[in-house]
C-alpha cells in the first residue's frame, strides 16, 4: 500500500475540511444550537493496523452509520459516535424533555439522518474537488465495538483493504462530541484516489 505524502496528506484533509464545514452549517440549523468541526486529522493506512490502532483507542459501544459509494472509487464510508454522544446529539435534535426510552427508540433514524448529511456533505466535496462521481447506498445503522467495526465493511478485497481514516471533534454549544469518519478502500480504489488528488495538486 502506498503511503501518503505530507502535500497528499495536507490536500486531503483540505477537502475533507470544507466538506465538514458544510455539514456543520446543516447540523447548526437541525439542533438549532453552534456547531463547529475540528479541522480532520487525516491518515491513511492499512486495515489490519487501523483495527489494531481503533480498538486500542476505543474500548466502549460506538454507534455507526455506513453507507456505500461506488463509482470509479468505490469505498464503504462510515461515521462512528461513542453511544453516549450519540443520545447528546439526537436529544440536541429532539429536545431534552424526550424520555431516555423514547429517545433510544428514537436514536437509529436520527442518527441515519444525521450520518447522511455529514457524510453525503463530505462525499459531496471530494467529488467535486476530484473530479468523480459516486452513487450513494441508504444509512445504515448498527452498534459496534472498536474491535469489530472493520470486520462489518465489504469492499472487494477487504482484507487487504486499505483506510482512510479521519478523527473530528464536533462541538456544540453546550457539549463536545468526539467523532470518526473512515473510509474503507480496496487497493485499485485506492490507488485512483491518490492518482486524482496527484493531477488535482499539480493542476
Amino acid at each position: 500500500m502506498k503511503a501518503l505524502t505530507e502535500l497528499e496528506q495536507d490536500a486531503l484533509a483540505e477537502v475533507f475540511n470544507i466538506g465538514v464545514g458544510l455539514a456543520a452549517d446543516v447540523l447548526s440549523q437541525m439542533v438549532n444550537e453552534t456547531v463547529r468541526l475540528s479541522v480532520p486529522l487525516v491518515e491513511l493506512t492499512s486495515q489490519e493496523v487501523a483495527s489494531t490502532q481503533f480498538h486500542d483507542r476505543e474500548n466502549r459501544p460506538l454507534c455507526a452509520i455506513r453507507q456505500t459509494y461506488s463509482g470509479e472509487v468505490t469505498t464503504d464510508a462510515i461515521l462512528m459516535f461513542p453511544e453516549e454522544n450519540s443520545l447528546e446529539l439526537v436529544r440536541s435534535m429532539v429536545g431534552s424533555d424526550i424520555p431516555l426510552e423514547q429517545l433510544t427508540e428514537m436514536e437509529q433514524d436520527a442518527m441515519a439522518e444525521i450520518g447522511n448529511i455529514i457524510l453525503n456533505a463530505v462525499i459531496s466535496q471530494l467529488s467535486n474537488t476530484l473530479g468523480l462521481s459516486f452513487d450513494g447506498s441508504l444509512p445504515e445503522v448498527s452498534m459496534v465495538t472498536g474491535d469489530t467495526i472493520f470486520a462489518n465493511f465489504s469492499a472487494p478485497g477487504a482484507g487487504k483493504a486499505s483506510v482512510l481514516m479521519l478523527t473530528i471533534d464536533f462541538e456544540l454549544s453546550t457539549r463536545q462530541v468526539s467523532g470518526y469518519l473512515a473510509f474503507l478502500l480496496d487497493i485499485p480504489s485506492s490507488e485512483k484516489l491518490i492518482a486524482r488528488l496527484d493531477r488535482f495538486i499539480h493542476g
